[in-house]
Parts: structure tokens; C-alpha cells; sequence
């Protein structure tokens, strides 16, 4: 059983039981799986509070009653909230039996997990979490474990304009005091502000536990929180208080440590990289670890970590692989390229390395390249930067036997490698020092290592891991594979080239090298990702994809051409409009009302079994037989299905509810709600949907009335502007789109690729365009070509159509036309009806807007349209008015 007699006192300093939180809009756009992670914390946090309070009133009420002895389950309401949550699938599915932690006055840790790969963005979910608990004061460590996290760390949450930064000063409401573990503070700043101190536990002293904690010595530097060293009543006083500090040996009083202040102002924990820190050889020093944390006495423990030890820290959320492939935050596949010499005997493998990093060289060639061509598109920036992995960096152990970084930076400058393009990184030669790698100013192209990059170090820019040392000491592979992951900007180029990552190895089977690879993306957290591993062991095999520039027509090349934007007011300016930041934060929720359930139930479910023997016996069925089930449905069983639709639960619990007095009120039975509980669940969906849909279609047409909204065509950003050129990957066979023989005719780049069209209709359509006299050009949207033209309706996804074109001239003015192709099989579907909507909508509304200014003439019309069958085409013909020109006119 928990029992202390400080427990229940409180300090004047203690906030007490931590707020509800509610959802924040962070201005920073979250990922998919970022938000759905702090939405699983926020509801943890309002289960435990719920929890807490129930579990404080009732031990009131005991000991009102004059119970002396409070049972440990009754004490422990984190480990009840979590059983609360876990039978609502409110944890991690992969999550064990929940793990108590006790600070030294015996009270029960709040702690909690959140498994995140490393790419994933760990440091912000943390900054996000903080921000979730809405503590305005107080005092929060952020522990890390090792001195490059440290310093990236430090340098994101000290700048003010940094994302995660702003996060706390939001959650504090601007009163944010940064900390470093010799600053100075007092009583007053854990009174006025949040206080976030810094702290690293380096991996040497972890298994050490209460050796690192007597680092905090008796220093004097904190008077503001101690009586006065004469004060002997006020010292009794605080040991009262604060049963479980510190004391001198001899004299008994409190020490005057910044190990004590922590205990006193039970601070919030973040730790960082948690594995890193439980992650010792022992189980008995990473448990030492643990307690070395609760004797900070935490009010909480929040910990982000990839592998998480599951005997000790308990899993609210885990994320895997495939979620950050999916939001485009890490290079995927993982090319795996190798030289390996089957006779070794004869040949030493250390004879390859030169021709290994020759190999690399013309791969990081190849990738300059395309970076290039992708700047000159899009104007994104991306410089490739190789990683080169060595046997030795010190000065003296150049002894000619082993592949020194000076070997390695020799032959990389006998290749034609600039010199100030390498530089070395390792203990004793840190030539990165703070460089700026992302920066359009830094050179650095290769970077060479031993083991100074394999924890704590990524830069989007490195996509290319060259393993020079003899990799059948494979760990390396598995620890610096994680290094070139991350993708820049997390956002895909489009390029299959940039889009992916590389890894060179030297006299290693390529099979084993994979599985190293693949190894070393689970030790990184990220799972389920084994097929996107390719091996080959010949590093200069021919691509199956060619890069092919496509470039405007000769006559289109000196013209600058702008296509209509969905555009939202933004002060005096005008910016695209994005529905997360100005379509969802005017949804009211409240408006919201439970659907009539009123349909017929579903058959009753049977249970039927059968034993199957082995041989040719056949099976034997066993008679059919209504399960016994406990037909009882509570409102979370239903709220919970709604997390993804509606951001507050309390608002899905209400919905929930509503549907359930109604049926109940209609006479229906609880047995009657369960046996039709998936198809109610599935009906109170689709209701939500809806009406969340219908509000943001009246609010983007209410927007689009007032002026709030905009869709025309001033010739200037944030409008798109077509880009002269971008390149395109084509297969060796790819056939140019020809009609009769001939090449295309008008469309606005050339040549046109058969295979960026996805059906025979959409080349039928571009075929009509092109026999149209009364067009100047079209063009066919690629919409995996990054950075394409799209518009924006009222529900969260972009609309790429299909074709844009532009008609020449008639009367001084032209038109802009927007195609989206679907098939008649498509016709009346939610998404063609939604889409058709939209682009009904932006029409009369670009029609209505007067005229605008396009080059050097004006367009006065636009024709936005879906078209499902060639039986439109004289429709469309018609509407382009293609009597007004003649075939001279071209």
C-alpha cells in the first residue's frame, strides 16, 4: 500500500491537479499521426484527472469515516485511468500491463510513452504536450542524453521564433524562462513563469543513479526556497512539509540543493530519447535509472523514445514506420549498393574502397544533379550530402593497414572533390562545429566519421551513407542507417532520385547488408518497412527510370502565365486558403445533434464451429448456437469511434448520448443498441461527416460572399505561376502521345509522355483539346509532379484536375479553362458530385468577378468543368464559342 505521512500536504507552490486541456490550434501544421498522438494524450490526461478526483474524494470519505488504512489500489489513480483508457482502446494496442512508478514520498507517477521512430519529430510532440497541459508556471526538465541532442535542443527552445518555442510561450501565455542546470532562479520565477530547465544525463553516468543526483550539492545558490541557515524552527517546518529531502548527516538539516528545490517543486519530466537513457546493458541499471528520475519527485513523466523498454515505461501511443512514409517524412526505399569480391582470398577487399568511393562520388553526382533541376523548377533548395563511414579518425592511428579520414579525404580530392566540400567529424576534429548544413551558404557536400554521427545527428540533406570500413562489423550499418533518412522539408520532390536514400558498401554481401539495414530501421522505431529495403550488388546498374527536361513551346517561353488560386484574406494580404487554419476552427460543433437511428436491425449474429481432423476425414459441424454476450453499450464505445471526425471528446460523448436517449426513449432495450451497435456506429459517422461537410461548404460560400474568400486571376502571387520547365522520369520504352501519327500540337510543354495519362479517356480528352482552333495550349497535371496546380475546396483535400488550357484571344480578352476527367462509371459518387460542386462554385464566382489582368491582355471568363464522356465534347465546344475563330488564326 502507498502510504506517507506527507502525501496529502500540499506546498504553496504545488498547482494541484493538472487542468483539462483542450485542443489548441498550434499555427504549426501537425501530421496526421502528431495529432492523433497528442489527441490519445489529451484524453489520457482528462481520464486521469477524472480518475484522480474520484479516487481523492473517496479517500476523504475514509478517512472521515475513520479508516486508517487506504488500500494501494485506491491511491494509485494513474494505473486505474490507464485501465479506464486501455478497455476503450485509448492506449497503444502494443502496450503491456501498466507499470507503477513511486516518487520517494511514496505517491503514485503519472508516466506515459510515446513511441515515435526516429524523423518522427519527438522534440515537437514533446513541445506539443507541454503545451497540452496549459500550466502557465511552474517547473518542467527536459532531460536528454547526449550532448548533440543537447545542443539541438537548446538551440530550437531558446530562439523565440522557433515552432516548438512558441509552443510553450503560448501554454504559458508569454512567460516562458529558459534553464540551464548552473542558471540561477527563484521563487518568484517558478511563481510567474514556466520554468523549463535543460538537463543532459550523459549515458556515462546512467547507471549510476543517486551518484549523478549528489552532483546537486549543497550550493547556497537557491535562498528564496529555504529558511535562513540560523532558522532551525523554519527548517522543522519544511522537513515537515517536505518529508522525503535531503539532509545533512551530522546536523540533520535540510540541505540547500538543487536536488531539493526539484523535490519541492515537483516539476513535469520530459525525457527525451528515453531509450537512450533505460536503453543499459542491465536491467538492474536501467530500472536504477528510473528511480533515479522519481526521486525528482515528478508530478509527470512524459517520454518520447523509438524503442521503448516496456518494463518500465508505459506505451500511450506508438507509432510506426509506415506513418511517416505515409506523411512523407523519411526517404523511402533504402537503395542498398555493394561490392563484394567472392575471392578473398586472393585479393584484399581493402584494394575496393577507393573503387567503392568512386561509385559514391558519381551517385552524389547524379543526385546534385537532379537537385539542381529541381531548383530550377520549383526553387527548392536541396544540396546532397554523403556520409562516409571510416576504420580510424585520430591523429596517430594513420598506420597504412586501416582506411583512416584522411585516406578517405585524400582520394575524394584526387577524385575533383573540393577540398572545403569535406570535412571530418569526430571526437577530437569537429570541423562541422555549428555549421549551418541546411544553409545555401555552406559547401559541405561529404562529411567522414567514425562513430561521432551515430546518435543525435540528422540532416535532411544527407542521403547518401558510404560504409568504407569492412562492414562485416555490420552494427555500423545498423547504427548510422538513420542518418540519411529524414526528408527534406518532410515533403516528397516528386523526384524519384531525391525522393529516396543510398547506402554504399564495401566488400559485404549485398543479402547481409540488407538485413542490416532493415535491422537498423527497427532499431530507429521504424517498423513495417522492410519491403522498402532494395538491394543490388552491382552499384552501377542502369536505372530502369531516365530523367527527361520538359520545356514550354518555343512561342509560350518568354510569357509569364498565372492560373486562379482559392485565396483567403490574411490582413491586408492574400494567402491560399488552407482548411485546417480557415475552414475547421469555424465548425461549430455544439450545432451538431445525435441522427434518427430509426432502421431495421440486422440479422442476429450465430456462432457456428466445426472441428477439422487431419487426413481425409471430413469436418464435423457442431450445431448453430446464440453466443451469451453481455449486451450492455456504453457512450465511449460510440465516442470513441468519432476521434478522427470531432476534435473534442466531450462534444462526441454528447452525440453519443443524444443517439442513445433517443433510442431508448423510442423502447429500445440495451440488447437491442448492442445487436446494432456497428451499424449505429457506421450511421452516427456518416452523420457527423455530413454535417461537418455542410457547415464548411456555408462557411466557404458565406466567406466566398463577403469577400473573405477569393478566386480570380491578378497576374501576381500568391496566384500559381507556371513554371517554364520541370523534368520528368520516363522509362527507356516511353512513346512520345501522338495523334495520326504526329506529335501533339498544343500543348503548352513538350514532348508528352502515353504514360502520364492514366486511361484511354484521358487521352481522348487531350486529343479533343488539341484539334480545338480556338485554344492556345493545354496541359496535363501531373499530380505526382510536386508543386502542380490544384484548387481548394471546402473539405480538407486539394483537387487536382486533370487539364488546364488557355483560349487565344477574342475581343481583347481570354478564357481559363480547368478539366477534371472522370469516367461514366464515376458519375453521381460523393467525391465526383463534391469536386463537381466546387468547380460549379469557383466558376460563377470567377465569372462574376469582373475583369482581371493577365499578361498583356484579360481574361474574362474561365469554364471549370467535369466531364465524364465524349458525349460532353460538343458541349464544351460550344461553350468555347469555337465559331468566333478560324484555322488562320493559329
Amino acid at each position: 500500500m502507498f502510504t506517507s505521512t506527507c502525501q496529502q500536504k500540499r506546498s504553496s507552490m504545488d498547482t494541484g491537479i493538472l487542468p483539462i486541456p483542450v485542443r489548441n490550434n498550434t499555427m504549426m501544421e501537425l501530421k496526421v499521426y502528431q495529432q492523433n498522438a497528442l489527441d490519445a494524450f489529451t484524453r489520457w490526461l482528462e481520464t486521469l484527472s477524472e480518475v484522480e478526483n474520484i479516487s481523492k474524494n473517496a479517500i476523504e470519505a475514509l478517512k472521515q469515516a475513520g479508516v486508517g488504512s487506504i488500500s494501494a489500489e485506491l491511491q494509485n489513480y494513474p494505473q486505474n485511468a490507464w485501465q479506464n483508457l486501455k478497455q476503450n482502446d485509448g492506449v497503444a494496442s502494443t502496450a503491456g500491463d501498466y507499470v507503477t512508478r513511486t516518487d520517494d514520498a511514496n505517491r503514485p507517477i503519472p508516466h506515459i510513452c510515446f513511441k515515435v521512430p526516429t524523423g518522427g519529430g519527438k522534440t515537437l510532440l514533446a513541445a506539443a504536450a507541454l503545451e497540452r497541459l496549459h500550466r502557465q508556471r511552474g517547473l518542467t526538465l527536459w532531460i536528454v542524453p547526449t550532448r548533440a541532442i543537447y545542443a539541438q535542443t537548446k538551440k530550437a527552445l531558446w530562439d523565440k521564433e522557433h515552432p516548438y518555442r512558441k509552443m510553450l510561450e503560448r501554454a504559458s501565455a508569454g512567460k516562458v524562462k529558459m534553464l540551464e542546470k548552473d542558471d540561477p532562479f527563484n521563487r518568484d520565477d517558478i511563481a510567474n513563469y514556466l520554468c523549463v530547465m535543460l538537463l543532459m544525463l550523459p549515458a556515462a553516468n546512467r547507471q549510476k543513479g543517486k551518484e549523478f543526483l549528489r552532483m546537486f550539492k549543497d550550493t547556497g545558490k537557491y535562498p528564496s526556497f529555504f529558511p535562513d541557515s540560523d532558522d532551525s524552527s523554519g527548517d522543522a517546518r519544511m522537513r515537515n512539509e517536505y518529508c522525503d529531502l535531503e539532509r545533512h548527516k551530522k546536523t540533520g538539516l535540510v540541505k540547500q540543493s538543487l536536488y531539493n528545490v526539484f523535490k519541492m517543486l515537483r516539476p513535469v519530466v520530459v525525457l527525451d530519447e528515453a531509450h537512450k537513457a533505460y536503453g543499459a546493458s542491465k536491467r538492474e541499471a536501467s530500472e536504477e535509472f528510473a528511480r533515479s528520475i522519481n526521486r525528482l519527485d515528478p508530478r509527470m513523466i512524459i517520454e518520447l523514445s523509438a524503442t521503448p523498454n516496456s518494463g518500465i515505461s508505459n506505451l500511450l501511443v506508438d507509432i510506426d514506420g509506415t506513418a511517416l512514409k505515409k506523411e512523407e517524412m523519411i526517404k523511402l526505399p533504402v537503395q542498398v549498393k555493394s561490392n563484394f569480391r567472392k575471392n578473398a582470398e586472393t585479393t584484399s577487399w581493402r584494394d575496393d574502397w577507393q573503387y567503392t568511393l568512386q561509385q559514391a562520388v558519381d551517385e552524389l553526382q547524379r543526385l546534385n544533379d537532379a537537385a539542381e533541376a529541381l531548383e530550377n523548377t520549383t526553387d527548392r533548395y536541396i544540396r546532397p550530402i554523403a556520409v562516409v563511414r571510416v576504420e580510424r579518425t585520430g591523429k596517430d592511428q594513420k598506420d597504412g593497414e586501416r582506411i583512416h579520414a584522411d585516406d578517405a579525404r585524400d582520394h575524394l580530392i584526387h577524385l575533383g572533390i573540393p577540398k572545403e566540400a569535406i570535412r571530418i567529424k569526430s571526437a577530437e576534429r569537429d570541423e562541422l562545429q555549428d555549421e549551418d548544413l541546411l544553409s545555401e551558404t555552406s559547401q559541405v557536400r561529404w562529411i567522414i566519421t567514425k562513430a561521432a554521427l551515430m546518435e543525435g545527428w540528422d540532416c535532411p540533406f544527407a542521403y547518401l551513407l558510404v560504409m568504407l570500413d569492412n562492414t562485416q562489423a555490420q552494427k555500423a550499418i545498423t547504427q548510422l542507417v538513420g542518418r540519411v533518412m529524414r526528408q527534406p522539408h518532410a515533403q516528397l520532390t516528386g523526384r524519384k532520385a531525391l525522393d529516396q536514400c543510398y547506402v554504399y558498401c564495401n566488400n559485404t554481401d549485398v543479402a547481409v547488408a540488407v538485413e542490416q539495414v532493415k535491422k537498423g530501421l527497427e532499431s530507429e522505431g521504424l517498423t513495417g518497412l522492410g519491403d522498402d529495403v532494395v538491394g543490388a550488388a552491382d552499384a552501377q546498374q542502369s536505372e530502369e527510370f531516365r530523367t527527361q527536361p520538359v520545356k514550354r513551346r518555343a512561342q509560350f517561353r518568354d510569357k509569364v502565365i498565372y492560373l486562379p488560386m482559392v485565396l483567403h484574406q490574411d490582413g491586408d494580404a492574400w494567402i491560399r486558403l488552407n482548411y485546417q487554419s480557415h475552414i475547421l476552427p469555424h465548425i461549430k460543433w455544439s450545432a451538431i445533434q445525435a441522427p434518427d437511428p430509426k432502421a431495421s436491425a440486422p440479422d442476429t449474429m450465430i456462432l457456428q464451429s466445426a472441428a477439422v481432423d487431419v487426413g481425409d476425414a471430413p469436418p464435423v459441424y457442431h450445431p448453430d448456437q446464440e453466443p451469451y454476450i453481455d449486451k450492455t453499450v456504453g457512450i465511449s464505445d460510440f465516442a470513441r469511434r468519432l476521434s478522427d471526425l470531432l476534435p473534442n471528446p466531450w462534444q462526441a460523448a454528447r452525440i453519443a448520448s443524444q443517439m442513445r436517449e433517443s433510442l431508448i426513449q423510442d423502447g429500445k432495450t440495451e440488447e437491442d443498441i448492442y445487436d446494432r451497435r456497428s451499424y449505429l456506429a457506421h450511421t452516427l459517422r456518416e452523420h457527423i461527416k455530413r454535417e461537418v461537410e455542410q457547415q464548411a461548404e456555408q462557411i466557404f460560400c458565406r466567406k466566398l460572399e463577403q469577400g473573405e474568400i477569393k478566386f480570380d486571376l491578378e497576374a501576381e502571387e500568391p496566384n500559381y505561376k507556371l513554371r517554364d520547365k520541370y523534368e520528368i522520369e520516363v522509362k527507356a520504352d516511353d512513346r512520345p502521345l501522338t495523334r495520326y501519327g504526329s506529335a501533339v500540337q498544343l500543348s503548352l510543354f513538350e514532348p508528352v509522355f502515353e504514360h502520364h495519362f492514366d486511361n484511354e479517356f484521358e487521352k481522348k480528352f487531350a486529343y479533343y483539346l488539341d484539334e480545338r482552333r480556338a485554344l492556345q495550349w493545354w496541359h496535363r497535371i501531373a499530380v505526382r509532379q510536386r508543386g502542380e496546380y490544384y484548387v481548394q475546396g471546402w473539405k480538407q483535400g486539394r483537387i487536382y484536375p486533370d487539364f488546364v488550357a488557355m483560349t487565344r484571344e477574342f475581343e481583347g480578352g481570354t478564357r481559363v479553362l480547368i478539366f477534371d476527367t472522370k469516367g461514366e462509371h464515376l458519375g453521381g459518387n460523393l467525391d465526383t458530385e463534391y469536386k463537381k460542386k466546387v468547380l460549379k462554385t469557383l466558376e460563377d464566382t470567377f465569372n462574376n468577378a469582373g475583369t482581371m489582368c493577365v499578361r498583356e491582355g484579360t481574361t474574362r471568363e474561365g469554364i471549370f468543368q467535369l466531364v465524364f464522356s465524349e458525349q460532353e465534347f460538343p458541349e464544351i465546344t460550344a461553350r468555347l464559342e469555337e465559331h468566333n475563330f478560324t484555322e488562320t488564326d493559329n
